[in-house]
């Protein structure tokens, strides 16, 4: 067979160019471009004769008696941490066999061997510190091996699979891996949190800030926003104009953060993240927001309050904004400011409490506020293996 697989593109060689000194093909001051293009030819037509014959003239195709053992998955010295779990996916085909070899320093918690289509459990292991364990597959299967550490340990872990058939052993497939959202906690489910919103008007309130040379209006206001109990964090836009008059986009608070909610990745992103370094998801739906139009000759001055009685002590007070004076949110208030969007965590009352005071000695202003409350919201999903037969 070897001196078969020797001589065979000599003779393909030498039969398709009619015999010519087959040294002669290779001097490229001899050889035509059209002799050239045949050797290409000939090239792809043992090619493709390789492919034909399975490993071809590179080896031979394998019989029902070459089948054995093959690894498919190996790892040495892998060091894992206390309490980290350790997996790895693998797939067999109806009637192969697996063999799974598994060592670590010391005893782990449990080792488990799961049929990922079904969930099924093949063999549970538990306080081991090394197996050797040999099953069957059934159908076309992707499997998982599961290892849970008590404490830090280096770990070998090396799989290995028997076909068989000989065309199990040519087929080839690929591990697809997809998250998959359950209505209900499951055994092997994985709880994560998402985002949840709420209006916290019906509709905008509208809020009048009368000049501050008036007889009958008030040159400040305040409004309590109430939010759900569960909320986290609520948004808020605050619109000021010199003009009695609602526009469009008055009220639609409420679709734009399901819709910013909606183009972002749930999974992957913390909610209410305190690292200064990491980002949040009520965060990333707040960039997403622009401010409302803005009126460029009409500003308010902005304050946020936790405590009732700090929003009486502005109302009665007649000097300057003084942190001295009342107590206010500092980093979410603002003096002079047109409109705006903002993001605020709920006080631990469940009131938060806004108070506008006027820039203007000859106009009303007018501002209209609408507000989101944001909360946390559980749900549970699976991580799910599939195969798919390489073309």
């Amino acid at each position: 067979m070897n001196s078969f697989k020797i001589i065979l593109p000599i003779i393909a060689l030498t039969t398709l160019l009619g015999c010519k000194d087959i040294s002669q093909l290779f001097d490229t001051e001899q050889s035509s471009a059209s002799e050239l293009s045949e050797i290409s030819e000939i090239s792809k037509e043992l090619e493709d004769l390789d492919s034909t014959l399975g490993d071809g003239l590179n080896g031979e195709r394998i019989t029902e008696e070459d089948l054995k053992f093959e690894t498919i998955l190996e790892k040495n010295s892998l060091f894992i941490k206390n309490g980290e779990k350790f997996k790895e996916a693998f797939y067999g085909l109806a009637g192969d066999s697996i063999r799974i070899e598994f060592m670590s320093d010391s005893p782990v918690r449990s080792i488990s061997i799961i049929e990922e289509r079904s969930g099924r459990g093949v063999k549970k292991f538990y306080k081991k510190n090394k197996i050797d364990f040999v099953f069957d597959v059934h159908i076309d299967n992707p499997f998982s091996i599961s290892v849970d550490f008590i404490k830090g340990s280096y770990v070998d872990l090396k799989i290995s699979r028997k076909s068989s058939s000989v065309d199990n052993y040519y087929n080839r497939h690929e591990i697809i891996r997809d998250s998959i959202i359950v209505n209900n906690k499951t055994p092997r489910s994985i709880m994560a949190t998402t985002i949840g919103y709420e209006k916290v008007f019906n509709e905008p309130k509208k809020l009048i800030v009368s000049q501050l040379i008036s007889i009958s209006g008030k040159s400040k206001v305040y409004a309590p926003i109430e939010v759900p109990v569960n909320t986290k964090e609520f948004i808020y836009t605050l619109r000021i104009s010199g003009k009695d008059r609602s526009i469009s986009e008055d009220g639609k608070l409420f679709d734009k953060v399901r819709s910013s909610q909606k183009k972002i990745k749930v999974l992957g992103i913390p909610l209410w993240e305190s690292s200064k370094t990491k980002s949040s998801l009520s965060r990333e739906i707040l960039n997403q927001l622009f401010p409302p139009k803005k009126d460029e000759d009409f500003s308010l001055n902005v304050f946020f309050f936790e405590k009732e009685s700090e929003i009486k002590k502005f109302v009665n007070y007649k000097g300057d904004a003084n942190p001295k004076a009342f107590q206010y949110d500092l980093k979410n208030s603002a003096l002079s400011t047109q409109s705006r969007v903002g993001l605020i965590k709920k006080p631990l009352s469940g009131y938060s409490y806004i108070g506008l005071q006027t820039t203007s000695s000859f106009s009303d202003t007018y501002a209209w506020l609408d507000a989101v409350a944001l909360y946390e919201k559980i749900f549970y999903y699976e991580i799910r293996y599939s195969i798919k037969k390489n073309e």
